[in-house]
């Protein structure tokens, strides 16, 4: 999935019965699927990837993940590594799935920071991360989610997110909150480029 123009304003997102692979799990089968949202944005990817990485900053702009606690850092003598997430650091997202706004319905959902890449392109940085679900065990759901942040001709970014879903619960998951979770991804890349667009 691609933005269909080259409009600042596109946000897309679906769901795919037909999964994307992901770096630690691959290839998935099955009852696997995939959400999926791409966004342009009018910001440097370094600035966009710094407001992703900020939880501290969440609460400004993330109605979806108003909140992330951070349950390790893998450098706990660097103060600004109290927010920020890094490769190794578990967490927590507090998820307002169905958004209501009330943290007494917030959904917690356990994840590890598995990726932090940069890689360049003709002079142009792009970074990928990756986080992967920690919530249930492997053999019931697993689940990996993908930011890849690339940069554009004009020094832009697209920022496409994606996760895949499988094993024996992952039906369920579809079936019950898919819709939501597309719809909820859109609100991400929307707020992540509305705030990264106005704050730089």
């Amino acid at each position: 999935m691609q933005p269909r123009n080259n409009s600042l304003t596109t946000v897309e997102a679906d769901l795919f019965r037909y999964p994307i692979a992901t770096p630690h799990w691959g290839a998935q089968g099955g009852s696997a699927f995939t959400v999926r949202a791409v966004a342009s944005i009018n910001a440097t990817p370094s600035v966009v990837l710094q407001h992703l990485l900020d939880t501290a900053n969440y609460p400004a702009w993330n109605n979806f993940v108003p909140r992330v606690t951070l349950l390790s850092t893998p450098d706990s003598s660097n103060s600004s590594a109290e927010c920020q997430l890094q490769e190794g650091v578990l967490f927590t997202e507090h998820v307002d799935m169905y958004g209501h706004g009330k943290p007494s319905g917030f959904v917690k959902v356990k994840l590890l920071m598995t990726t932090l890449e940069e890689t360049e392109d003709s002079g142009r940085k792009n970074y990928k991360v990756v986080w992967l679900g920690k919530a249930y065990p492997d053999w019931a759901l697993r689940s990996e989610r993908v930011h890849v942040i690339r940069c554009d001709d004009n020094g832009n970014s697209t920022y496409d997110v994606w996760e895949t879903f499988s094993g024996p619960l992952a039906l369920l998951v579809r079936l019950c909150v898919g819709k939501t979770l597309v719809e909820r991804f859109r609100q991400w890349n929307q707020e992540l480029k509305s705030h990264s667009e106005q704050v730089g």
